[in-house]
């Protein structure tokens, strides 16, 4: 059987939710990235070519901190709760906290902590499977020297633009000075 060679290879892992995924892919010549949208139905492309990025933008997202502190919160109160109720009521605590400790856990290790955008000359691109900070690191530190690479090769090829030539003030006979 042949091996077939792969086209694109993944710069970072997928991210999503039960009905979409986003994956970011780096192009066989690594000159574009490809951001891969797909749900239950439909898959969405989306190409950004890496001599054209001027910027990375990375804001900071409230939504880790939100559902750690709203799990905290769960989970201290069902403790308490569970530590001073009697009977039945020590069991349906106890549940309640366990059904708690997920919400807790996510908020810790999968929550989204950061926004990252790929900014272009006409376009501001949202890469939403870079949310956390070990991911934009690990993207970053693999796509910074393919953009130096790309954008020096881009000026190389660009050709040099000949100088304007001055134009003549005016004619012998037309200069304001020969006016009367």
């Amino acid at each position: 059987m042949a091996v077939t060679k792969r086209l694109y290879k993944k710069i970072v892992g997928s991210r999503g939710s039960v009905f979409s995924r986003f994956s970011l892919w780096l192009g066989e010549r690594e000159d574009h990235a490809l951001l891969v949208e797909g749900n239950l139905m439909t898959e969405r492309y989306q190409r950004v070519w890496l001599r054209d990025v001027q910027a990375f933008l990375v804001r900071p997202s409230r939504q880790a901190r939100w559902v750690t502190i709203t799990g905290l919160v769960l989970v201290v109160l069902f403790g308490g709760l569970a530590a001073i109720a009697t009977g039945i009521g020590v069991s349906v605590f106890v549940t309640l906290l366990c059904l708690s400790l997920p919400i807790l856990l996510h908020g810790l290790f999968f929550a989204r902590t950061h926004h990252f955008y790929a900014v272009t000359a006409v376009q501001r691109t949202e890469w939403p499977n870079l949310a956390r900070q070990r991911h934009i690191r690990k993207a970053l530190a693999r796509l910074e020297p393919l953009i130096r690479e790309a954008q020096a090769a881009d000026a190389a090829q660009a050709t040099p633009v000949a100088p304007e030539t001055p134009q003549p003030d005016g004619l012998a006979g037309n200069s304001p000075a020969s006016v009367p």
